[in-house]
């Protein structure tokens, strides 16, 4: 290209020409060059200071642990901590229980747990393949949450320093709350209360439960054992429904030297009454027993037995499922319990009677057996998709005695999913043992045969505990005695009960006219808490994640959701709590051995704050070095600011010669 632009006449000299040639000859060979994209390999050589961290438990028991005046001067102790390492050369780095700061003044000292051994774990993560020489431990050593640390191994040496007191203060602390998160209205439910004593050994003290303030029950009790646990209870009735706090609180004595942990909250939810299921049998059966047993196990669930021409009284419905075994028979159903079929659940166990009554009432299966029978053996659908069953137990389905059940032609009415299938000998057929329907308005089973208590007793002798038989039919009953949800739209809380540090999730489901699962609707969602303030999020419902809430204070909060689905103004509501995390305020008394053990296992060594100089000394004569540490990278050449002015300094000096000899 400089060749064709200058081998032409031109109004200069032939040394201009030829210099013109060589700027436009080296211009174009550059960008050509360029354009290739050349990478240029850079290695920069720098020092990596000796990294010490400084970590400070910052959860509340340090600062409760001293007075207002003597916990500033240990604020001030650590401020010069962190002063006299950074001083020697070293890189410091702050860190709390759940995050690093910048300076000892930005750490607040609220946290409700303390986990040592997340500490120094996330230090060894933090800082590996670095210059991390030693790590200096300020803590009172009560550690309350995660694994122990004396057991963690280190690649560093642990300086620990000791904080707060390790004498045992005079004190009284409700320790835990026992009780059932769930209990059923009209039922009276046990708390538990753990009292840990401390220096009030015989003496009587008074303990309260309150709930919105009201005192519900009241008890003076006395103290036994010193800095032992005496364990207290009280029997307390339901009323309202959904979650209600109860606040037990220990009336304060004198000489205790600290009273914020006299008090503690318990979230109980109080949901509707228990399940009720209707065994209806034409005859005392072994079947029945088996069976009222396993229900009976269940908490929640109420069993009542109808058997026909024996029972006079009527059972009280409505009810949730009615297991008839061998009804209805030649004889017609009470009026009653045909009223309840029509309306409730229902399972079918057939027997191998007369059939043509259970054929016309169930909606699964129909059988033309003409009183023939056979006996099979039991075989798991494999492609059965409503529940599981434990794989390992289904071993023990190999021992079931055989079941008698019906012979002959059968139709499976409504698209029924088959549950269990008949085995004759070591031969899978195809027949149904047990089916399940699940229609638009009610679910039924059919059980084809009877004699289902001879399997409870063989895995019975042989297991002691009849786990397949419990799996077996108690999913089955749970299934469906459970009323399917067929609202278009539901906004549930993942749990009941949330700590103040986890975020409250929401799931939320969006439903169609087809029933099939929409998303990215706007969904309004108000809070209410104790206070009966208000407050207002927006979201979209996503399949990817959960609506998420940090940071609720503690109490009962009341949720209603609310979105626009077909032109109507669908809502959902419900009930959660958010309780504190007191960890913290169960114990105050220091744990300096555990402090001992930590550097002892890693090679450092213990000091109290006293003595924090000593400490500083023994990480100052590790005499740690700075490591020279090398970065390699490649940068394409295009890049380098020099090159581009090269250009312009070629085009520009061409341009102005050009000009200066008369030419363009």
């Amino acid at each position: 290209m400089a060749f064709l632009l200058y081998s032409k006449k031109t109004p200069w000299s032939k040394k201009t020409n030829r210099l013109l040639f060589a700027f436009r000859f080296i211009l174009i060979s550059l960008i050509c060059f360029l354009l290739l994209g050349p990478l240029l390999n850079q290695i920069d050589f720098f020092d990596e200071k000796p990294i010490v961290v400084l970590a400070i438990d910052d959860s509340a028991s340090t600062k409760d642990g001293y007075d207002s005046t003597a916990f500033l001067e240990v604020k001030s102790r650590l401020s010069d901590l962190y002063s006299s390492l950074s001083q020697s050369d070293l890189s410091v780095k702050i860190r709390g229980t759940e995050q690093y700061y910048e300076n000892v003044e930005d750490i607040k000292f609220d946290q409700q747990k303390t986990n040592l051994h997340g500490i120094l774990k996330s230090v060894r993560q933090d800082f590996e393949q670095q210059n991390l020489v030693a790590t200096l431990l300020v803590s009172d050593g009560i550690h309350n949450y995660g694994s122990s640390p004396q057991f963690l191994t280190l690649n560093y040496p642990v300086y620990s320093l000791g904080v707060g007191d390790t004498i045992p203060a005079q004190d009284l602390s409700i320790k835990r709350l026992n009780y059932n998160k769930v209990v059923y209205q009209g039922n009276r439910f046990p708390l538990q209360v753990d009292i840990f004593n401390n220096g009030f050994v015989g003496e009587n003290v008074t303990l309260e439960v309150r709930k919105n303030g009201a005192l519900v029950s009241s008890e003076s009790v006395n103290l036994k054992g010193d800095q032992q646990v005496n364990s207290f209870e009280f029997i307390l009735d339901t009323e309202v429904l959904g979650v209600e706090t109860y606040t037990v609180n220990i009336v304060p004595q004198v000489g205790e030297s600290t009273i914020i942990n006299n008090s503690r909250r318990a979230f109980i939810e109080t949901v509707d009454s228990k399940q009720k299921i209707l065994i209806a049998a034409a005859a005392p059966h072994p079947d029945v027993k088996a069976l009222k047993g396993l229900i009976e196990e269940k908490e929640g669930t109420e069993v009542q037995v109808f058997l026909s021409g024996i029972t006079e009284e009527v059972p009280e419905g409505p009810f949730d499922l009615i297991i008839m075994h061998k009804l209805p028979g030649i004889t017609d159903l009470p009026i009653w319990l045909n009223k309840w079929l029509e309306e409730t659940n229902s399972w079918y166990i057939t027997g191998t009677g007369s059939l043509n009554p259970i054929n016309t009432k169930n909606p699964v299966i129909s059988y033309q057996s003409f009183g023939q029978s056979d006996l099979v053996g039991v075989n798991l659908n494999p492609n059965f998709e409503l529940f599981e069953i434990d794989d390992i137990l289904l071993s023990r389905a190999a021992n079931y005695p055989p079941l008698r059940a019906p012979y002959g032609e059968f139709t499976l009415k409504n698209n029924a999913n088959i549950y269990l299938y008949q085995k004759i000998g070591s031969i899978q057929t195809n027949r149904p043992l047990l089916s399940i329907y699940n229609g638009d308005e009610r679910k039924s089973a059919v059980l084809s045969g009877s004699g289902i208590w001879k399997w409870k007793l063989q895995e019975s002798g042989l297991h002691e505990t009849p786990s397949l038989f419990n799996e077996l039919f108690g999913k089955l009953i749970q299934y469906l005695a459970t009323k399917d949800d067929k609202r278009n739209f539901r906004v549930n809380t993942t749990a009941e009960s949330y700590f103040e540090s986890e975020s409250v999730e929401f799931n939320s489901e969006v439903y169609n006219e087809l029933f099939e699962k929409v998303y990215d609707y706007n969904i309004d969602l108000k809070l209410t808490d104790d206070n009966n303030e208000t407050t207002e999020y927006n979201y979209v419902n996503s399949p990817a994640e959960n609506f998420k809430i940090n940071g609720l204070a503690p109490g009962v909060y009341n949720y209603s959701a609310s979105t626009s689905l077909g032109g109507n103004r669908e809502v959902a509501s419900g009930t959660f709590a958010v309780q504190k995390l007191a960890l913290e305020d169960i114990d105050l008394t220091a744990d300096f051995q555990l402090l001992r053990n930590i550097s002892n296992n890693s090679g450092g060594e213990f000091n109290i704050m006293a003595d924090a100089d000593n400490a500083i000394d023994e990480i100052k004569s590790l005499n740690a070095k700075p490591l020279v540490r090398s970065n390699e990278r490649l940068n394409p050449i295009i890049h380098n600011p020099w090159l581009l002015l090269l250009l312009v300094i070629l085009i520009s000096t061409e341009w102005f010669m050009r000009k200066y000899n008369g030419s363009y």
